[in-house]
């Protein structure tokens, strides 16, 4: 996606937050390593008014299922 495109996302979750308050974005994966610089990159890069706002959430999931993969293999 486009810098434009997240600008849009970030400024529809704000919109959003406004109108349900319980209203939150949870990322969930394996955030090992590279956790940290995800985290930047969402929170300062991609949806800086959503994080400043405390609307983003990281949640660790160590299995994710993939249903991506299962359709590739069935």
């Amino acid at each position: 996606m486009r810098f434009e495109g997240w600008k849009a996302v970030d400024a529809s979750l704000n919109v959003l937050a406004r109108r349900n308050p319980d209203f939150r974005v949870v990322f969930r994966g394996d955030f090992a390593e590279d956790h940290s610089m995800t985290r930047r990159l969402i929170e300062s890069d991609y949806l800086p008014l959503a994080s400043l706002k405390g609307l983003v959430m990281f949640e660790r999931a160590r299995i994710l299922e993939n249903r991506f993969w299962k359709l590739a293999f069935p």
